[in-house]
């Protein structure tokens, strides 16, 4: 009887233990991602999000959830979400193409130029190709 419930325990500690780990796995941000919300002229652009985890903070692009993290169960908002077709009209429309208008090309390429200046041998991409390639 004893070892039935010693049995028992292990068994249940076994299950809460897996179902932390897929509860953490499910939370977890995604290796890449592809932002296509507005894609128009150009290709979309296949977003190497894991390497980006490991070198700013989640807020540094999901500005309006300042408490989101790498392993959060938030649900996470795109960022077509408020920039597609943005209420305010001071906020940057990411139909524009424009490298001052375009909150991808503002973000984006802002912070990439700001690694490159740090390190030249940096690989982050400033050109248009390089985030989206020709078809």
């Amino acid at each position: 009887m004893k070892k039935s419930k010693a049995m028992l325990w292990i068994v249940a500690l076994a299950v809460l233990s897996a179902t932390v780990v897929f509860a953490a796995a499910a939370g977890k941000a995604p290796e890449t991602t592809k932002i296509d919300d507005c894609a128009a002229k150009k290709s979309a652009v296949v977003f190497p999000h894991a390497a980006h985890v490991k070198v700013a903070e989640c807020k540094a692009c999901h500005h309006n959830q300042p408490t989101l993290t790498a392993t959060s169960s938030e649900e996470v908002k795109p960022c077509g979400a408020c920039h597609t077709a943005p209420e305010k009209p001071e906020t940057p429309k990411c139909a524009e193409m424009s490298l001052t208008k375009n909150p991808y090309h503002i973000s984006c390429i802002g912070c990439h130029k700001d690694a490159v200046k740090k390190d030249a041998a940096s690989k982050a991409p400033t050109k248009c190709e390089q985030c989206h390639p020709k078809a």
